[in-house]
């Protein structure tokens, strides 16, 4: 039989032994997928938990999930923050779905001086609501324990006058001359507990910006031999670190000279 996904919400209520959805992953769960009572239902609360049951109430506005047992996922090693200037059109969208399959664990949105979206007020809190329901529902279909942190979006400007994170390996994909290969440069640093990667958007980032970037620690880095959209450039950097950081790789336990 098939072990249907949902997602426990914060508000969601949790009793001795059972698990209650809210109206929205109800009737998903109920309407869409058609569970029935006695079905299987992995639920996951975003933040490490993943509790295993059964459908006790298929009810449409409020199902009950009988729970069987849980299991607590830690946190990834190292946590991977992608820096991403937002793209137009629905780019945004693939590129947070990608970013939470591969196992990105933020997102620090960033509008720079070339590109062609800039967003504030309330289309801006209602955009960064929807991102966040992207990023839950490829945590549903991939079974990711943790939802990444969508960080408010900034000007890169202003998120880059924050201070870094000790020890960050930080990394911006580049199309100037001199940037060294992705492996390159990730097989000569220290292991790291955090990366940082920047993606720029459809115009690149600007020579000032780049000047600012080099100036935050950012090492510039090439990406293949051809020209890459923005939601390509941030797959490929996502997936070849988690390659080469991510759990059971001991790719970067020792530097190489």
């Amino acid at each position: 039989m098939a072990r249907y996904r949902s997602f426990l919400f914060p508000e969601a209520e949790r009793g001795d032994g059972f698990l209650v959805l809210d109206p929205r992953e109800s009737h998903h769960l109920v309407r869409v997928f058609r569970a029935r009572e006695g079905a299987p239902v992995e639920v996951l609360d975003g933040q490490g938990l993943r509790f295993q049951g059964r459908l006790a109430e298929a009810h449409s506005k409020a199902a009950c999930i009988a729970v069987e047992s849980i299991e607590t996922v830690k946190r990834p090693s190292v946590s991977v923050c992608l820096v991403q200037a937002v793209p137009k059109g629905k780019a945004m969208d693939l590129i947070l779905r990608m970013a939470t399959e591969i196992g990105a664990s933020s997102v620090q949105p960033i509008f720079t001086e070339q590109g062609e979206v800039q967003m504030k007020g309330e289309r801006l809190a209602s955009k960064k609501d929807k991102w966040r329901l992207t990023m839950i529902e490829a945590c549903k279909q991939c079974g990711v324990a943790w939802v990444p942190e969508l960080a408010p979006p900034l000007a890169m400007s202003d998120w880059l006058a924050r201070s870094a994170a000790p020890g960050a390996l930080r990394l911006v994909a580049s199309l100037e001359a001199g940037s060294r290969p992705l492996c390159d440069q990730l097989l000569s640093a220290a292991a790291p507990s955090q990366v940082e990667l920047a993606v720029g958007p459809e115009g690149d980032f600007s020579i000032g910006e780049y000047a600012q970037l080099r100036a935050a620690g950012f090492a510039s880095v090439r990406l293949g031999a051809n020209v890459l959209r923005a939601e390509t450039a941030a797959a490929y950097l996502l997936s070849v670190v988690d390659q080469l950081t991510g759990e059971g790789s001991r790719a970067l336990s020792t530097p190489h000279r």
